[in-house]
């Protein structure tokens, strides 16, 4: 292996740019999907290997501006877990001639995720997120359908808009702290909160909070169901893990922080759920989830500034772990059917029981059925906000528990619907995504304590409140 110095703890992004080069040149020999998926795939696959066995420690590259430390090994599983499975489903989804370029975009962009996460300085956040971005915006209209190109275009005006406020903010936060660095104290103190409610919105266009959401449906339902799936779990973790970098190291905004983000769960929790329950096209129903995910997971920054820190992070890992299984196998399994109207899941038991009972697993994993791996990221992630001890925490795991028992209703529906509902009578085909991804969140749900001792490996004590401490 060449030697890099400390870059050389980033080999496991380098050989994801390195895959992307390597199918794009090889498709200029073959436009074979299957080839073409599988070297993507195995470059991933890699990068994900190298992520578990080279341990970071604490590692500073380049004066600061990147650092390696458990947390962000951690979060380098998170994302790349599902980042594979989208991946994979590339090989099931008729989308173009031209698989090999999708799989580059797919690959450079799941690379610089994992920059983004590493940073701690915004201007490199913001590069790097964009690094995310403008291919995510190709992908979404690469199939050139008429949904695909809808979906992409709304996708891509939020995103320049998003974009914006994000530049704005990174300014305003140079002027009040006159530095770039995560965790610098502010001479000018409104300045500096104007700066972070600028941050808070432009990066919840990208996280798809409410009222920032509306983008994200059409998106989601609009796009082919790899992309649907890349978009609402890879991109979404990397999103959240780039805010807590950011607002983790503000302690000035810390009381800001817990009151904006519990109005947020609390808000975009019930709306998804709320909205999920009336429809009827199970795509549509698992976009307005998503966004109902987005407001669970918004809860950990109640923890920011705590002794719960610790725990927050290990369990927001699990439940990001979960929800890559969860969210990404569902949107996946979409590809052995050709109509997602619910009544089109009628019967399924009969048509494939295989089918029915995985659809079930990750539908109940994400209301939070116990014995699932998505219970277990909840229990844990709401126990960090409750470790707080403080009123407003109560209160948003009180809503978010509830919001959790709605949901039971509408995945229940779907349920319903594949098992005691007559439907057509044709067979569904199979779907080894949906069933990995089923089988691993039943099995690291029951031995959840082994992910649990793994992140604590990985992430072992609380790591004192410094710039560079995740």
């Amino acid at each position: 292996m060449i030697v890099l110095g400390n870059y050389g703890y980033l080999w496991n992004v380098f050989i994801l740019f390195i895959g992307a080069f390597v199918a794009l040149l090889l498709s200029l020999a073959t436009e074979n999907r299957i080839v073409l998926v599988t070297v993507g795939g195995l470059f991933a696959a890699a990068s994900l290997v190298l992520t578990f066995f080279h341990s970071f420690s604490l590692v500073s590259i380049a004066d600061g501006t990147i650092l390696l430390s458990g947390f962000t090994e951690l979060f380098f599983i998170a994302i790349l877990v599902p980042g594979i499975l989208s991946l994979i489903g590339i090989a099931k989804t008729p989308l173009s001639k031209k698989p090999g370029l999708m799989v580059f975009i797919f690959l450079v962009s799941l690379g610089f995720m994992l920059l983004a996460i590493t940073s701690t300085n915004l201007l490199f956040i913001f590069v790097a997120f964009e690094g995310v971005s403008i291919p995510t915006y190709v992908l979404a209209a690469y199939g050139k359908t008429d949904s695909e190109l809808e979906a992409a275009v709304k996708y891509f005006i939020v995103g320049a808009f998003s974009t914006g406020l994000i530049v704005f903010g990174i300014s305003l936060y140079y002027i009040a702290t006159g530095s770039l660095t995560l965790g610098a104290a502010p001479s000018f103190q409104s300045i500096y909160l104007l700066s972070m409610g600028l941050l808070v919105f432009g990066f919840g266009f990208k996280l798809a909070v409410f009222p920032l959401h509306g983008w994200a449906i059409d998106t989601y339902t609009g796009t082919s169901n790899p992309v649907s799936s890349y978009l609402s779990t890879s991109s979404k973790i990397m999103t959240l893990v780039v805010l807590f970098n950011i607002f983790f190291n503000s302690p000035s905004f810390f009381p800001y922080l817990k009151i904006i983000f519990a109005i947020i769960a609390i808000l975009t929790m019930t709306f998804g759920n709320v909205v999920a329950i009336s429809q009827n096209n199970v795509k549509r129903m698992l976009a307005y989830s998503s966004i109902a995910q987005a407001g669970y997971l918004s809860v950990v920054f109640l923890a920011a500034g705590t002794g719960a820190y610790h725990l927050a992070v290990i369990s927001l890992f699990m439940y990001a772990l979960a929800y890559g299984f969860m969210k990404g196998g569902s949107f996946l399994s979409l590809d052995s059917l050709g109509n997602y109207d619910i009544e089109n899941f009628a019967g399924m038991w009969k048509r494939n029981p295989v089918f029915a009972v995985s659809f079930a697993i990750l539908l109940l994993s994400l209301a939070g059925f116990p014995g699932t791996l998505g219970f277990i990221g909840k229990y844990f992630l709401f126990l960090s906000v409750l470790s707080t001890g403080t009123p407003l925490a109560y209160l948003v795991v009180i809503v978010s528990v509830i919001n959790s028992v709605v949901s039971f209703y509408y995945y229940g529906r779907v349920i319903m619907f594949m098992f005691w509902r007559d439907g057509k009578k044709e067979r569904v085909q199979n779907n080894y995504i949906l069933y990995s991804a089923a089988i691993l969140t039943v099995l690291l749900g029951v031995l959840y304590f082994l992910v649990y001792a793994f992140a604590q490996h990985i992430f072992p004590t609380i790591t004192p409140f410094l710039v560079g401490g995740i």
